[in-house]
């Protein structure tokens, strides 16, 4: 094929000028963007303008008393948030002093106590049941996750729960098969509603084996009609482990997060483990 030099010089002049044009049509095209901004932008400085003078000619505020005004507001708006991180600091500092202190307690234990014992870690959530030997040796038997309580919680009417797990040390005060869970007032309060009369309650017959009354729970009274049993059976699982001061380590759901009314959930193998394993005053320190 001959080459012609004429032909690609016009080629690529074409290719030139079409390239310039895609540019000129890009610089048009961010140019009124441009404009369309600074226009849009003058309008809205207008119209603050405008109301700032309505604003100072309805209240007779002149810029002074604005700039002071202003000054004012941020102030109090500085001291509210500043309250609020000293109020936040407060509660972390007071979670930090008591986990400090139930590990020191831990520390003193492991010089003094000899048998089975149980850390509880609410911020992990997890348990760890240890047994110190006596003889300078103090070995981990088992963990696992825990669930432990959920903190502050309200309901629609402005009743607020600290529903924390107490930190510190406690002892284990009684161990109990078979226990029923009473349901307290504020189990119906935290749902937006009112607590039942004694006379409204619905009661599972006692005549019945415990086995029998948990079916007769969940089979033959409907999900309304559940609510207003107070004593449940089955509800806290197999056993109870009572650290007084109504805090009990029972079976429960949500382990491994902050999710209980301030009791300790245990899986059931896990429940069984603890129950077997720690006798009645067996220490149990929660951090």
């Amino acid at each position: 094929m001959a080459y012609d030099k004429n032909s690609c010089i016009e080629s690529c002049h074409l290719k030139g000028v079409a390239g310039m044009n895609s540019l000129r049509i890009a610089f048009i095209v961010l140019a009124c963007v441009l404009l369309t901004g600074l226009i849009i932008s003058l309008v809205s400085a207008n119209t603050l303008s405008r109301r700032l003078m309505n604003l100072q000619l309805d209240y007779r505020f002149t810029g002074n008393e604005l700039r002071a005004l202003t000054a004012e507001r941020d102030t109090l708006a500085d001291i509210n948030a500043f309250y609020r991180i000293r109020e936040d600091s407060l509660d972390l500092l007071s979670y930090r002093l008591d986990s400090l202190q139930a590990r020191m307690q831990e520390i003193e234990l492991r010089e003094n106590y000899v048998g089975y014992y149980l850390l509880i870690d609410t911020h992990q959530n997890r348990f760890h049941l240890r047994r110190n030997l006596g003889d300078g040796n103090d070995v981990l038997i088992r963990s696992g996750y825990c669930g432990t309580g959920k903190g502050w919680t309200d309901n629609d009417n402005g009743q607020a729960w600290n529903f924390s797990t107490p930190r510190g040390i406690r002892y284990i005060v009684e161990k109990g098969e078979h226990p029923y869970w009473y349901r307290p007032d504020w189990y119906w309060e935290e749902m937006n509603m009112i607590p039942p009369e004694p006379d409204e309650y619905i009661v599972i017959p006692d005549t019945i084996s415990w086995d029998e009354q948990i079916s007769y729970y969940h089979d033959s009274l409907t999900a309304s009609e559940r609510v207003f049993v107070q004593r449940v059976p089955g509800a806290l699982g197999s056993y109870k482990i009572d650290l007084g001061g109504g805090i009990l380590i029972h079976y429960g759901v949500g382990r491994g997060r902050n999710v209980s009314h301030g009791c300790i959930r245990m899986g059931s193998s896990d429940l069984d483990a603890l129950y077997r394993s720690l006798p009645v005053g067996a220490p149990v320190i929660i951090y």
